[in-house]
């Protein structure tokens, strides 16, 4: 059994059972050739393609939307103005809108098909820098830990009846704070450093399960990448 069935935040799925190098690989082409795409017929065909995809990985409804909702507030102001900012800006509107849901939607798949670290170690295994593979790990295991740390710090400020205000002993207070988060993300790194190095860590990964590639992984990394293909060529030829 691999870790991905142990891992009880991962449904069991194609995609979840999907080799995650070529399963990594077919996503980052797909994310190529939906960046390609310009206009609204092909963006949308590529919406609806990962939202397939979605449906095969059998993603938590209340995972998608939630991230749905975060990819909206981040794009909605844009789409909001293009329509009176730009020739025919209603239509590129519609096409951005629809790329940027079907960009959020791949990296939906990305994140919750497969555990994390295996996906790092596949970015790893297809001759992805070890460096880069370490720093976007620590980045996104440090994101976590630095807001949880900041919530904490946040409330020990409150109960000690901390209100903030536009005067200088609000920003002397939050500045402190921020000292005192820095620092103790530092001390927390360098104890995470040791107890790696003092576990043999070399900057290589060595998953428990070992990558096997089996004959459905390569047809589904043909059947992702054509249908991504296919829309691109379908937009040159319109």
């Amino acid at each position: 059994m691999s870790l991905t069935h142990r891992d009880n935040t991962v449904p069991d799925s194609p995609l979840s059972r999907w080799d995650a190098r070529w399963k990594l690989a077919a996503v980052v082409l797909a994310l190529v050739a939906v960046v390609l795409l310009r206009t609204p017929w092909p963006a949308g065909a590529a919406a609806g393609f990962t939202v397939l995809l979605v449906v095969l990985g059998r993603v938590r409804w209340r995972v998608l939307v939630s991230r749905w909702l975060v990819l909206l507030s981040a794009v909605g102001p844009v789409l909001l103005v293009l329509p009176f900012s730009a020739e025919n800006g209603t239509l590129l509107a519609v096409a951005v809108g629809l790329r940027a849901f079907a960009v959020g939607t791949l990296a939906i798949v990305l994140v919750h098909t497969a555990p994390l670290s295996r996906t790092f170690a596949a970015a790893h295994a297809l001759y992805v820098p070890g460096v880069l593979v370490q720093v976007a790990q620590l980045a996104h295991r440090y994101s976590l830990l630095f807001f949880g740390e900041a919530r904490r710090v946040r409330i020990a400020m409150r109960t000690r009846g901390f209100r903030s205000g536009t005067n200088g002993h609000t920003y002397r207070t939050l500045g402190s704070a921020a000292g005192t988060l820095l620092v103790r993300g530092g001390d927390q790194a360098e104890r995470v450093a040791d107890a790696m190095r003092c576990r043999g860590f070399d900057g290589k990964y060595h998953p428990m399960t070992p990558f096997r590639t089996t004959a459905w992984d390569v047809v589904g990394f043909g059947g992702v990448v054509t249908g991504f293909a296919g829309l691109v060529v379908w937009e040159w030829v319109m």
